[in-house]
C-alpha cells in the first residue's frame, strides 16, 4: 500500500507541475495581444482553482477533500479545453494532456488505496464484527437469566449463520409398566 501512496503523491506533484507549466509556456509562445490576455485569465483563475484544491486534497474533513477533488478536477477539465483552443498556435497543449494523464494515474492510485484499506479493515479484529458484538449481548441476556441456554444456542447460531443441531433428549429405557398391550 505505500508504494502507492508514494505513487499518488509523484503523480499529484507531477501534474500539478506540468499543469502550471503548459500555461506559462502557452502565454509565451501566443503572438497576439487578445490570446495573451485571454491565456492570462485562464491561467490565473485556473492555477488559483488547482492550488486551493490542492490544499483541501491535504485536510483531515472527508467534505473539504471532496471539495478539494472537485477543484482540481474542475481545474484541469477546463485548462484541458483551453489548451485545445490554443492547440495550433501553442506545443504546450502536450504538455497539458500529460499533466491530464498524470492526474488520471493519481486518482487510479487514489482508488486502490481505498481498496486497500477497506480490505485490510475487514481483517483486523473479530471484536470489530457486529454478529461478535450482537453474540455478546444475547450472552449477556442468558446470564442474567432472561432467556435459558437453548434459546441462548438457537439465536447465536441464527446470527452466526451455522446449523442449529439440538442436543438429542436422551429417550429413558422403557420399563415393563410402559409398555401397552
Amino acid at each position: 500500500m505505500k508504494p502507492f501512496k508514494i505513487l499518488r503523491q509523484i503523480f499529484q506533484i507531477l501534474s500539478i507541475a506540468l499543469f502550471l507549466t503548459s500555461f506559462v509556456m502557452c502565454a509565451i509562445e501566443l503572438e497576439s495581444n487578445a490570446e495573451f490576455f485571454t491565456m492570462v485569465l485562464s491561467f490565473v483563475g485556473l492555477s488559483t482553482l488547482a492550488t486551493v484544491g490542492t490544499f483541501l486534497l491535504s485536510a483531515t474533513n472527508d467534505t473539504a477533500k471532496r471539495v478539494g477533488h472537485g477543484f482540481v478536477i474542475s481545474s484541469f477539465v477546463l485548462g484541458l479545453t483551453v489548451a485545445i483552443m490554443f492547440i495550433e498556435a501553442s506545443s504546450a497543449a502536450i504538455l497539458m494532456l500529460v499533466s491530464v494523464i498524470l492526474l488520471a494515474l493519481y486518482y487510479l492510485c487514489v482508488l486502490i488505496v481505498s481498496i486497500m484499506q477497506r480490505s485490510s479493515k475487514n481483517i483486523e479484529s473479530p471484536e470489530d464484527d457486529i454478529r461478535i458484538v450482537h453474540v455478546k449481548e444475547w450472552k449477556k441476556i442468558m446470564d442474567e437469566g432472561i432467556i435459558t441456554k437453548e434459546e441462548y444456542e438457537v439465536k447465536r447460531c441464527q446470527i452466526l449463520g451455522i446449523k442449529h443441531e439440538p442436543e438429542e433428549k436422551k429417550e429413558e429405557p422403557k420399563g415393563e409398566n410402559d409398555l401397552v398391550a
